[in-house]
């Protein structure tokens, strides 16, 4: 049969296109970042159950993958597509998983590593038995031709562990842990968890990890690791930190702490913590000031403490929680270990392998700082025992050796030498004493003198008399009297210890001895006394009290200084009784006293009236002289005169003379009788008017003697009317010689004089002219 030509051409441009078709299938081509998944999709053998990704010769997604270039394939048998590089960037890993291959055992989280050139070889991976889910090989940054059908790939950060950081790891797969009581994984070789396949191989197990991550960059699997990252351990200065490990050995029955074990560097390395017997628990070592890397899971700072410091007038009293313990039931404390043992207890391990026993320690702690674990020790600061000047300290220890009695039957309690267990023979003297007071006592004994006040409202600053009330007495005649009442007592430092072993403190002693003592002395006398004599007998029942006292106190080793009775308070109604009785003899005191003193009050008028006086007699002495003087002078004027002048002068200044002789006279007689009238008042008023009388009647009597008894007579006259105001002179006065006779101006003169002494007033002589029958006038 023959083929027409168009049909034949027909043919041939389709077996072109079936061969051109044919062509394009045969092969591909993959760029330089690119791969080609494969799938067969017939002419081959049947995949097994369970998996999801074939080999070579079977049907199904290829697990080989086809790199970049050109690639001869058989026609219609595979479809392919392209995909990039699994590209893990830098400061990266990739985490795989697998989706296809053997299924991973029960119990086991990750698959089994096989060869496959980091996944690159799907082929190897199923054939050699590669298992699907998560891988334990990580991708390094770089680019994979990795087939995505059979691998997922995440891309995740790498591990970065700053400076101040520590990385706490934590694996979901490895060996359980099989030590007694275990919560770590013991370290492997591993390459710091970066091989998660030489950690599997090596026994590395689950859980939490021993080993940490100290600072740097790490490429780790984080589906098999977890990594937490967390900040270094720091512990400032003057503070320690306490350590608690969470996995070790159980603490034996009886202790508290675990027990130091050497090796581990301050908790660093924590395998050699566990290797060596390390106890999970309250750790006794403790963490000084400074930086630590060490896994904060495994050994937990539960706190931060500051050291124990201790004051310059402190003391630091010790209680031990660790060690064995005391056995004897008669001790308090524990048995006393030398401070340099156990470095004043910050060395808590050398306390124990020392025997130290647990409880109250008798040494106490000086000022400074310790670093103390306060697990294994509490601290009590306490001040020191400070004995003021006029006191001591009398100790009574609780612990010590039994010392002998250094006393006599008449103390009641043993004294012992000081360090022994009870009262020690020597007081502590003034200062600052480092006792531990939980295992001794110390009694305060003032050493001066005691005051102590029986009184409701007085109180002595020591304040060892604030119980002490006023004392109520029921006197004979049915009163009641109170009574305060102070005694002085002493206590030599020597005594003191015999003190307290008697009585046991000075409040003892006085409730017990003093107050007993003094109130019912002083009751019991007051039965035989009334109550006024309380007043009048006081003396008395002082020096009764004050030797009952002595006998009292010496019994006890005090010396009693004095008794002294302060006060006694009457009733009311017997108060007013007495003190009405005194103020009527008081007033009548009063009123003696008052006459006594109105006497002298008198008699000291008297003396100032005479004081008084004094001068106006010294005045008239003066004025006598002065007038004696003046009658000298006259007298010598009138001698200068003539014959008749001098007649004339002489009669005026025996006149003057007289006259002032007797007002002298007067003066100085009224002058005595003024001050014995003021020396003797009232009966002297009479004695000075009849000296004035006498004196004035002597001075007439001696002016009469002198001037003849007319003369005197007519001056008195002419004095009188002179002190009368009487105008009797005229004012031109003339006077007449008589003819011839000389002595007509003579007594002209003479009487002018005396015109002027009389009125005190001046006169002029001048001649007049005579008319018939005149010689002359006077002119004022």
């Amino acid at each position: 049969m023959v083929i027409p030509f168009p049909l034949t051409y027909l043919w041939l441009a389709a077996g072109g296109l079936v061969l051109l078709l044919i062509l394009l299938k045969s092969f591909t081509i993959a760029r330089g970042d690119q791969i080609v998944v494969l799938e067969r999709r017939w002419f081959g053998r049947q995949m097994p159950d369970g998996r999801s990704v074939a080999l070579r010769h079977e049907v199904g997604v290829q697990a080989r993958v086809l790199g970049p270039g050109f690639h001869l394939l058989i026609p219609f048998l595979y479809k392919t597509s392209k995909r990039d590089f699994c590209v893990i960037q830098t400061n990266k890993v990739g985490v795989v998983r697998a989706v296809a291959g053997a299924a991973i055992p029960s119990g086991q989280f990750m698959a089994k590593s096989v060869e496959c050139s980091l996944f690159q070889d799907g082929e190897a991976f199923l054939s050699n038995g590669g298992q699907k889910g998560p891988q334990l090989a990580i991708l390094p940054e770089g680019q994979y031709k990795i087939n995505p059908l059979l691998f997922e790939v995440a891309m995740v950060d790498a591990t970065m562990i700053h400076d101040n950081e520590v990385g706490y790891v934590e694996s979901i797969a490895g060996q359980p842990v099989t030590r007694d009581g275990g919560n770590f994984g013991s370290p492997v070789a591993c390459d710091s968890f970066q091989d998660a396949e030489a950690f599997i191989k090596n026994g590395g197990q689950k859980g939490p990890q021993i080993a940490f991550l100290p600072p740097g960059y790490y490429r780790i699997n984080t589906i098999m690791f977890q990594v937490q990252k967390m900040p270094i351990t720091k512990i400032p200065g003057g503070q320690v930190g306490l350590v608690e490990a969470t996995d070790g050995a159980k603490i034996p029955e009886g202790r508290l702490l675990a027990a130091r074990v050497q090796g581990h560097g301050n908790f660093f390395d924590g395998e050699a913590f566990l290797r060596n017997g390390g106890e999970k628990g309250r750790q006794l070592d403790v963490l000084m000031p400074g930086v630590y890397r060490l896994n904060p899971k495994l050994f937990k700072v539960i706190d931060i403490v500051d050291w124990t410091h201790i004051e310059a007038d402190q003391v630091g009293i010790v209680t031990i929680n660790e060690g064995k313990p005391i056995i004897d039931s008669s001790k308090i404390a524990a048995e006393e270990l030398p401070m340099g043992t156990h470095d004043n207890f910050q060395d808590a391990d050398a306390f124990l392998k020392a025997g130290g026993q647990k409880g109250l320690q008798i040494p106490v702690l000086r000022a400074g700082n310790y670093a103390i674990n306060p697990w294994f020790a509490t601290i009590e600061k306490v001040d020191m025992i400070q004995v003021h000047i006029g006191n001591c300290g009398v100790v009574t220890s609780y612990v010590g050796a039994d010392g002998d009695d250094l006393t006599d039957d008449a103390v009641n309690a043993k004294i012992v030498t000081n360090g022994c267990k009870g009262i020690w023979a020597d007081p502590l003297q003034p200062g600052k004493h480092p006792l531990n007071t939980k295992i001794c006592k110390v009694d305060i004994v003032p050493t001066t003198q005691i005051l102590l006040n029986w009184a409701d409202n007085r109180s002595s600053a020591h304040e060892l008399d604030s119980n002490l009330k006023t004392i109520t007495l029921r006197t004979a005649d049915a009163f009641n009297v109170n009574m305060d009442v102070s005694v002085i007592i002493h206590i030599p430092v020597k005594n003191a210890p015999k003190v307290i072993a008697n009585l046991g403190s000075i409040n003892n002693m006085i409730s017990q001895v003093l107050e007993p003592a003094i109130s019912s002395h002083f009751r019991n006398a007051a039965q035989y006394i009334q109550a006024l004599d309380l007043y009048t007998r006081r003396k008395e029942l002082q020096e009764k009290a004050k030797e009952h006292i002595d006998a009292v106190l010496k019994v006890h080793h005090i010396d009693s200084k004095d008794t002294l009775i302060a006060d006694v308070v009457l009733p009311p109604e017997l108060t007013k009784t007495v003190t009405d009785r005194q103020i009527a003899e008081q007033e009548k005191k009063t009123f003696a006293t008052q006459k006594e003193a109105q006497d002298e009050r008198r008699n000291l008028e008297n003396a100032k009236a005479q004081a008084n006086m004094q001068p106006k007699v010294v005045e008239s002495e003066r004025n006598v002289e002065i007038q004696k003087n003046l009658a000298e002078s006259h007298i010598k004027e009138a001698e200068g005169s003539k014959q008749a002048a001098i007649l004339m002068a002489e009669g005026q200044a025996t006149a003057m003379r007289l006259e002032a002789g007797g007002q002298a006279e007067a003066t100085k007689l009224n002058a005595a009788a003024n001050a014995e009238a003021t020396q003797k008042v009232g009966s002297a008023e009479a004695e000075i008017i009849l000296a004035k009388g006498t004196s004035t009647a002597e001075a007439y009597k001696l002016e009469v003697a002198a001037m003849g008894r007319d003369v005197f007579g007519q001056i008195r006259v002419i004095d009188k009317i002179a002190s009368s105001s009487l105008k009797l002179i005229p004012e031109n006065l003339v006077m007449g010689g008589g003819g011839g006779e000389g002595n007509g101006m003579v007594n002209g003169l003479f009487g002018i004089a005396l015109l002027e002494k009389l009125t005190g007033r001046s006169f002029v002589v001048r001649e007049a002219q005579p008319s018939p029958g005149e010689t002359g006038s006077i002119q004022r």
